[in-house]
């Protein structure tokens, strides 16, 4: 289990957000990472509030003791009494040397159980927007050297070497310490952040007292070699002897036997031909991006190291293996899959669905072609009598809503050229509007104003003193030859004035001409407007026009809502071989009957788990359905992967957090990720006598290796 590189957070700090936390047992500990998007000007401190479940909510201040400029991301722990635990709210203010806040960010109610240490991120924004700022880096105002705008946001991305938010010794976490406990190597840490690396290189030359015997080199020549070493004995200071033989316990390593098979072992062998000979085996770190060395290493995907297999499911979308998305992005970030499609605004006689599966799923739009009322499209060929979307047009022979009359029509709903005779001599009729534009009509108005000039009509209000046409004995009780009726006669007597006019046909518009006078006459005009909710359909009429009017199957007009279709327009009503274009999730059904002008494809999603039908639905994975690609998540490991992040742990095919075995006469190598389902673990044996490393080889005893005195409480588990 020997670790030559584990992994911290930079800049942790704890913090206590309760008061009571220190006095509450069984409570929790929060580790808040806070990233910023972008570059934020000079921070000066953190403001952190904590709300829990019950609305209770504790604020505390973080600043660097040095006074220096906070850099990000930094990360927090707050410990969390059980009273606190539950949906736990975070929200982080940045606060500038004059303590203006200039920068914010809040995560919603994250479960916390008493017991756990989970990790969450806060990321800070300036408003609605990335934070930027011109010039400077490190403590200056910028970024530290080596920290990308995406180091620590708990995964290795492209041009990183580790995260610094990966929990110490889980697979792409960085180093915190390069010492190996080895005298005779050099261990060199490179880079910062993000971009940390270790190096290690064996020291061959001389130096006295450096606490190395280099390569061949004896106690005669370097005192810090062993005097006693070829004695066939393991003696203190010694970690082999050159003359136990090759193969036997206390052997010491050669260059041939210093060797590994794993990809992902860096071995190196020092003070080779001395006493203080020892193999080392190293994990390898670095992903390379070429790739070349068969190694993935802990953390990497094939993003970040062309060793590593790609994986659906791996969070990064692999454009160059046909990834179109990753299932393993959550939406609605960049590069997520999408699980519906959004159809197309209305008129571009278009429609969207969904197809392919796994991380190959996009949205694909095939243009609309058949007419079909209500689907908001008018495709090239179809007119208003055959499609409601289709827009009216002046002159092509049928009479659209909105117009009166079509100028190309013949028969019913052609344009009138002259109106017929007023039914009175108080009624004008004159024609109003135009052929061009499909408005003629004629329209009929009362004649209101008396005249003194006879023109055979007594206006309502009108009498002989003023309007000749007037009956000068109107009121006498008698009708008189030039009268119709006499307004002295009580309502209901054989003579009476008419007062009203309804004949109770609502295709009618009823009139009263003349009233209070006894000339006073009841006209009906047919009513031939298309009008919804007056009760009469016009002749020429259809439910399409006029809402009165009842649909006819077979009218040769498409009238919605009703009719989908109307059989006598060749082609309106679908047939089960004029199956329209969809997506092999999409399950067609033609309904309805062409007999009632109701027939029309209904699309419906498959959702049944069925392999072989070229679709993979929601819900499905490659175990029940074929058709479904492996995506590392499903449960199953697949081709490509070396175990699946779905299985729970201690079940056969899970990913492991941790290479730890156990065995502290182990060095654990990793490989691969959780993440892309490519984590694997190899286990290389200690054979060396090496102080306070834990193990106790065999061969080796006390003298050589104070592992091999177990003492109690030591804080290692001895032989």
């Amino acid at each position: 289990m020997r670790r030559v590189s584990l992994s911290t957070v930079a800049g942790l700090a704890a913090i206590a957000l309760w008061a009571a936390a220190c006095q509450s047992s069984g409570g929790a500990v929060m580790v808040v990472v806070v990233t910023a998007s972008g570059t934020p000007p000079p921070v000066s401190s953190l403001s952190v509030t904590i709300t829990a479940p019950a609305g209770t909510s504790s604020t505390k201040d973080y600043s660097r003791s040095d006074g220096a400029r906070i850099t990000f991301p930094t990360t927090l722990a707050a410990e969390l009494p059980t009273s606190a635990t539950g949906n736990v709210s975070v929200a982080v203010s940045a606060l500038g040397a004059t303590g203006a806040i200039v920068a914010a960010g809040s995560i919603d109610p994250t479960p916390v159980v008493s017991g756990s240490r989970p990790t969450v991120y806060v990321q800070l924004a300036c408003g609605n927007l990335p934070c930027t700022q011109a010039g400077g880096s490190g403590a200056d105002g910028g970024t530290d050297a080596g920290i990308s705008t995406r180091c620590g946001n708990g995964r290795v991305d492209p041009g990183e070497q580790c995260d610094i938010a990966i929990a110490p010794g889980d697979p792409g976490a960085c180093p915190t310490s390069c010492d190996d406990g080895v005298s005779c190597t050099k261990d060199t840490a490179t880079g910062s952040g993000c971009q940390l690396t270790c190096t290690h290189v064996a020291i061959v030359a001389l130096n006295p007292n450096d606490g190395c015997c280099p390569p061949i080199a004896t106690h005669a020549t370097d005192p810090d070699c062993s005097p006693t070493c070829g004695n066939g004995t393991l003696e203190p200071g010694e970690t082999c002897d050159t003359l136990i033989a090759a193969g036997l316990p206390g052997a010491c390593p050669t260059p041939g036997e210093c060797t590994s098979t794993d990809p992902c072992a860096f071995t190196l062998l020092v003070s080779v031909g001395t006493c203080q000979a020892i193999c080392m085996h190293y994990q390898v770190t670095a992903p390379t991006p070429q790739g070349g060395d068969g190694c993935c290493p802990p953390g990497a995907t094939y993003a970040t190291d062309v060793d590593c297999l790609p994986a659906c499911g791996d969070g990064v979308v692999q454009s160059n293996q046909g990834e179109t998305c990753d299932v393993g992005i959550a939406a609605p970030a960049a590069g997520s899959c999408p699980t519906s499609c959004q159809d197309p605004s209305a008129g571009t006689c278009q429609t969207t669905f969904l197809t392919g599966t796994g991380c190959a799923v996009s949205c694909v739009q095939t243009p609309i072609t058949a007419p079909i009322s209500g689907d908001h499209c008018c495709p090239p060929g179809a007119t208003r009598a055959t499609d409601s979307d289709c827009l009216g047009k002046c002159g092509d022979g049928i009479v659209d809503p909105g117009e009166s009359c079509d100028s190309a029509a013949v028969g019913t709903g052609a344009c009138p050229t002259s109106c017929p005779p007023s039914p009175s001599a108080c009624l004008q009729t004159t024609l109003t509007g135009a052929a061009a534009t499909c408005s003629t009509a004629c329209v009929s108005k009362p004649i209101v104003a008396c005249s003194r000039q006879s023109d055979g009509c007594c206006p309502a209000g009108c009498t002989s003193a003023d309007d000749p046409d007037c009956s000068a004995t109107c009121g006498d009780g008698k009708v008189q030859s030039n009268e119709t009726c006499d307004v002295a006669i009580p309502a209901g007597g054989s003579g009476a004035c008419p007062t009203t006019c309804d004949d109770g046909n609502s295709c009618t518009t009823d009139l009263l001409l003349s009233s209070g006078t006894c000339d006073a006459t009841c006209v009906h005009l047919p009513v031939t407007a298309f009008l919804a909710g007056d009760g009469c359909c016009p002749p020429g009429g259809d439910l399409d026009l006029d809402a009165d009017c009842p649909a006819v199957c077979g009218d040769g007009v498409v009238e919605p809502p009703v009719e989908t279709c109307d059989k006598a327009i060749a082609g309106s009503c679908p047939a089960p071989a004029a199956r329209p274009a969809a997506d092999k999730c999409t399950a067609l059904t033609l309904q309805g009957s062409p007999s009632t002008c109701t027939s029309l494809w209904v699309a419906t999603p498959i959702t049944a788990c069925v392999g072989g039908d070229g679709c993979c639905p929601a819900g499905c994975a490659a175990p029940t359905d074929s058709d479904c690609h492996g995506i590392c998540g499903d449960g199953v490991v697949q081709a490509n992967e070396q175990c699946d992040r779905a299985i729970t742990a201690g079940v056969p095919g899970a990913c492991e957090r941790t290479c730890d075995d156990g065995d502290a006469c182990t060095t654990d190598i990793a490989s691969g990720s959780i993440q892309s389902c490519t984590r694997g673990c190899t286990h290389l044996p200690i054979v060396a006598c090496l102080d306070d490393d834990g193990c106790c080889p065999a061969g080796c005893a006390a003298a050589a290796d104070s592992d091999c005195t177990p003492v109690c409480g030591d804080g290692h588990v001895g032989a």
